[in-house]
């Protein structure tokens, strides 16, 4: 498959979207729901994304950009504003480390 990469880097920002929205619409469940769809849910889900992403053939120094982005985009579609950026910025260090852990994971198939 010569595309291999962007298929799979289209699965991830339409899962991490699906995941980004899913935080932002936590904001009417109340402010600890919600806080723990910010700092919990989304940094691991960034962390598994990626890793998936990985695993599916994207590039590991490609697959954790597209989380953080991807929870701003999905809070600006749905409120018309951004997340704090403390979520985002913790989403891009566990979407680093899942990126890292696919590749490993991927090296050891081999």
């Amino acid at each position: 498959m010569k595309h291999r990469w962007l298929k799979a880097w289209i699965i991830q920002v339409a899962e991490i979207l699906a995941a980004g929205l899913l935080a932002a619409l936590s904001q009417g469940l109340g402010a600890v729901a919600h806080g723990i769809m910010l700092w919990g849910f989304m940094p691991a889900a960034g962390l598994l994304s990626a890793c998936r992403a990985v695993l599916r053939g994207l590039n590991n120094y490609q697959a954790w950009l597209a989380p953080a982005p991807c929870l701003y985009a999905a809070n600006f579609l749905l409120w018309g504003y951004s997340p704090p950026a403390g979520p985002a910025l913790l989403t891009a260090l566990f979407s680093l480390v899942g990126a890292a852990a696919g590749q490993v994971l991927l090296q050891r198939r081999k």
